[in-house]
């Protein structure tokens, strides 16, 4: 038996595990999974870093990177409004996961949470189960919503709902020359975002990476005739240098951006048992710095429980 389960091994989770480890606290992460680091996943192909989940950010504050050895790990573009990580992002999880000396299970899935004496149970899909001391909950809300039924009934209600976008994320490796000058890309409905990315560290010299996102299901179309109709839209020739098709259901949480969220979340936490935390993007915000503070905190929170008893 192990003093911490962290169920999620995506950036939340990865953050908390990383501050057990700092704090000499064991601990246990499972990962349904065969890989550690959620929708963040990133591949070098043909000269170009190419990011499967999320890949530029708000330039800002990022000073938890200095802790990790990443301080010169970004860079700014835009004039400096946007960031991005020089060899992706899944450097941060890797950062992150590097120190990790914990038991760690990979494509182990968590079917519901419970209570056995003193003790959480933790009853995995394949009918083993874990007794522990505390727990750090770091999987989206339609998932935490089956874990939580039978620990706390109220939980799984208020997440019962919870809604997520429909975006698939389309990288194209591209010369200048094919899609023209940048800056003339007009957001829409159908395309919630989209990036250019000229750094030698993502893209040969006389090329454009460029990360656009398209608003349906890549399960219901395939990779192909997303590019198709992203290249379409744009007037485009249909000969990139590299692509890269990629769709995580809950990568793109939709309460975070609606009013009142935070303290909805606030309200949530309140109902968690003693020893329990619930963290990730959909709980805390889409930000990096936000989500990796909250993984933190939770295993200092946890960690000031357990010292209490």
């Amino acid at each position: 038996m192990c003093d911490v389960v962290i169920i999620g091994g995506g950036l939340s989770g990865l953050a908390a595990a990383h501050e057990l480890e700092r704090l000499n606290i064991t601990y246990t992460l499972i990962e349904v999974k065969a890989r550690l680091g959620g929708s963040i996943i990133s591949r070098r192909q043909n000269g170009f870093v190419l990011d499967g989940g999320a890949c530029v950010f708000p330039a800002g504050n990022w000073s938890f990177l200095d802790d990790l050895g990443l301080r010169e790990a970004k860079f700014t573009f835009q004039d400096g409004r946007l960031a991005a990580f020089q060899d992706g992002t899944q450097s941060l999880v890797d950062a992150l996961a590097r120190p990790l000396r914990g038991e760690i299970l990979l494509r182990m899935a968590v079917s519901s949470l419970g209570v056995d004496g003193a003790f959480f149970g933790v009853c995995l899909e394949n009918g083993l189960l874990l007794n522990t001391r505390a727990l750090i909950v770091a999987v989206p809300a339609r998932y935490a919503e089956h874990m939580f039924r039978a620990l706390q009934p109220e939980v799984s209600l208020r997440l019962l709902d919870y809604d997520y976008d429909t975006i698939t994320r389309v990288s194209l490796g591209c010369r200048r020359e094919q899609i023209g000058a940048p800056g003339r890309r007009l957001w829409d409905m159908g395309l919630p975002f989209y990036y250019e990315i000229e750094h030698s560290c993502r893209a040969p010299a006389g090329c454009v990476l460029v990360h656009a996102g398209v608003r349906f299901a890549l399960p219901q179309t395939t990779p192909q005739a997303v590019i198709a109709a992203l290249q379409t839209q744009l007037d485009w020739p249909d000969n990139p240098l590299v692509s890269w098709v990629t769709y995580w259901p809950e990568a793109d949480p939709l309460p975070p951006h609606t009013p009142g969220f935070r303290d909805r979340m606030a309200a949530l936490r309140r109902l968690l048992p003693e020893r329990v935390a619930l963290v990730g993007s959909d709980y805390d915000g889409l930000g990096l710095n936000e989500r990796v503070a909250a993984g933190r905190s939770a295993a200092r929170q946890i960690a000031a429980g357990l010292a209490a008893r």
